[in-house]
């Protein structure tokens, strides 16, 4: 039996054991942001698991046995899904041992090319988001994680490098713990927010002007624009607005792309978390439609249309209606 399974893998009687242990042992994917969303992780856009190609390498690939392989099968294509042209990080194991705390991951490459990582920094934080463990990962013999592709990857944090040993019934998640100083680098037109640049913000602001027509007592979401992504693809800029006396949460939008023949080019459904907007004010916010997402190929931004269809408040019988405008052109 592995070193790298055997005190886990040794101990199940039964699939569905090992079904129950996924879920015991999961742990939050952390995401290396290479699509260009600040917060991918709140992208519905996402691929099952079983689309991915299970790849195994090294240790994984040599000291595993027949039993040991179809099983480290089984756990990855139970994981969760993952969000489209992104690199994400899955725990699905953790162990401490005498040595340090082992982590047992999935990398696991949802877009369309070849990745290869150099130096990984990752971080252990406890519930409360205390970082109690740093170590940068030099990943260069590890290899290229092929396009839509997913590799095993063990990642262990030596007791010595720890900042502070939480007690050993403490659990930990593991997170990339992307460089800070990089971000603050970036001029202030490049830094992100809502997945609009501050320079998209402000000019889409002096285009709406400082109160874009709030309506009292309603609520939409208007497209005021379609662009061609810079990675390839399309983004979409939304308008958020709240005529309400109260704040509202928004939790899902669906965006409907089609040509300027009525054909349908794309509909994706995006998850948000704190998406709010207070009363009587509005908010803009950029959705990217990936290259992958596109149902027809070369589409460009000048050529369609986004459509925002009626939505629900939640918990709320009546629907609110959604003005349906064009995007400024």
């Amino acid at each position: 039996m592995s070193w790298l399974l055997e005190n886990w893998f040794g101990s199940k009687e039964s699939l569905e054991q090992v079904r129950e242990d996924i879920q015991d042992h999961l742990h939050k994917e952390t995401y290396l942001r290479v699509s260009g969303l600040e917060n991918p992780e709140q992208s519905s856009n996402r691929v099952a698991a079983k689309d991915l190609f299970l790849t195994l390498h090294g240790p994984w690939g040599t000291n595993l046995d027949e039993m040991e392989t179809e099983l480290l099968q089984y756990v990855h294509d139970e994981l969760p899904t993952v969000v489209r042209d992104e690199v994400g990080i899955i725990p699905f194991f953790t162990n401490p041992t005498p040595q340090g705390y082992l982590v047992l991951t999935f990398i696991r490459n949802a877009t369309n090319r070849d990745v290869v990582i150099n130096r990984l920094p990752l971080a252990l934080v406890t519930a409360e988001g205390e970082v109690v463990a740093r170590k940068t990962f030099d990943l260069m013999a590890f290899g290229p994680i092929g396009d839509m592709a997913s590799r095993p990857c063990d990642f262990m944090f030596r007791w010595d490098e720890f900042l502070r040993v939480p007690e050993q019934e403490v659990p930990l998640t593991l997170i990339f713990d992307a460089p800070k100083e990089k971000s603050a680098l970036l001029p202030d037109e490049h830094k992100q927010t809502d997945g609009l640049s501050a320079e998209e913000i402000r000019k889409y602001e002096e285009l709406l002007g400082e109160n874009p027509q709030v309506v009292q007592d309603e609520v939409d979401l208007k497209v005021v624009d379609i662009v061609d992504a810079e990675y390839g693809g399309l983004k979409v800029v939304v308008l958020f607005r709240n005529g309400l006396s109260k704040r509202l949460e928004f939790t899902e939008v669906p965006i409907f792309v089609r040509n300027k023949q009525g054909e349908e080019v794309a509909r994706v459904q995006y998850g948000l978390k704190n998406m709010k907007v207070e009363a009587q004010s509005s908010r803009l916010w950029g959705f990217y439609i990936p290259a992958d997402s596109l149902k027809k190929p070369g589409v460009k931004a000048a050529d369609c249309i986004a459509h925002i269809p009626a939505a629900k408040r939640e918990n709320q019988p009546n629907p609110i209606t959604i003005e349906q405008k064009g995007f400024i052109q």
